[in-house]
């Protein structure tokens, strides 16, 4: 089992595939959940739309602005401020994440 990830008011259990927010679920479709598992798992570096895109659509073609509509979900769940974007190159897990 896969240990909780928390940050902030959030808390993600990866073995659920389950994001709680106040100790709450949030309600979260299993894309945007796969978005967010991804760009936490890649906190220390910038993850380029295209290996989001494979990640959490693999053997899948899908517009970009799908990705865009998962990271605009998350946001509204977590704040602005949790991803970070790169124009033209990426995305960035940018909350910090309680490693205790």
């Amino acid at each position: 089992m896969s240990p909780s990830i928390r940050f902030g008011n959030a808390e993600i259990r990866p073995s659920e595939r389950q994001l709680l927010i106040d100790g709450k679920p949030a309600a979260l479709g299993s894309r945007a959940f796969d978005v967010l598992l991804a760009l936490v798992e890649r906190r220390e570096r910038l993850v380029r739309k295209n290996e989001l895109l494979d990640l959490v659509w693999p053997d899948t073609v899908v517009e970009e602005n799908n990705l865009q509509s998962q990271v605009s979900q998350l946001r509204k769940l977590l704040g602005q401020q949790a991803i970070g974007t790169i124009p033209g190159r990426g995305y960035r897990f940018t909350a910090t994440v309680d490693e205790s």
